[in-house]
């Protein structure tokens, strides 16, 4: 019992020295997290917006498979940033400056924002969502199975609905 419990203080004190020791790479892991979140949740409006539109193409219901793989992106995103500040702080002299975890968590979250806006404007009838549409993909027939010739003739239909 008393060996459980010397193991037990040891591996404490080992996890309690790693985290203090990487505690300079958290608030980079929150803003990365924050994007992710942000990102899920603009994904979930975009399934509930399909969903009224095409009631056959999904069920509007956040997947755990799609669960796994925003878990993967945080724990690979952390590992990154992990990795990149071991860099800057090991192999690179600070005095160069290169700030690499800075540079990973701002791709990290480019691309998060860039994924927002897609789903954002996808089956979005706002004019803003319609400017965002002729540079940015329309996820619903990436993730919804929505054929994009109905997703064109519905945004055709609004058009001259518009006009007339």
């Amino acid at each position: 019992m008393k060996d459980n419990m010397l193991f037990f203080k040891w591996a404490f004190s080992v996890i309690g020295a790693l985290l203090g020791y990487l505690k300079p790479t958290v608030p980079f892991a929150l803003i990365c997290l924050a994007a992710v979140v942000l990102d899920c949740f603009s994904a979930w409006q975009l399934s509930k917006r399909v969903r009224k539109k095409y009631p056959d193409a999904n069920d509007g219901k956040f997947k755990s498979k799609y669960a796994s793989r925003v878990f993967s992106a945080i724990v690979k995103v952390y590992t990154l940033i992990v990795l990149a500040w071991f860099i800057d702080r090991i192999i690179i002299p600070t005095e160069a400056g290169w700030y690499l975890p800075n540079i990973v968590a701002g791709m990290f979250c480019f691309v998060q924002i860039w994924s927002f806006l897609e789903n954002e404007s996808s089956e979005n009838g706002a004019k803003w969502a319609r400017v965002l549409q002729r540079i940015m993909v329309n996820k619903a027939e990436r993730h919804f199975d929505v054929p994009l010739n109905d997703i064109l003739a519905s945004g055709a239909d609004s058009k001259t609905k518009q006009f007339n």
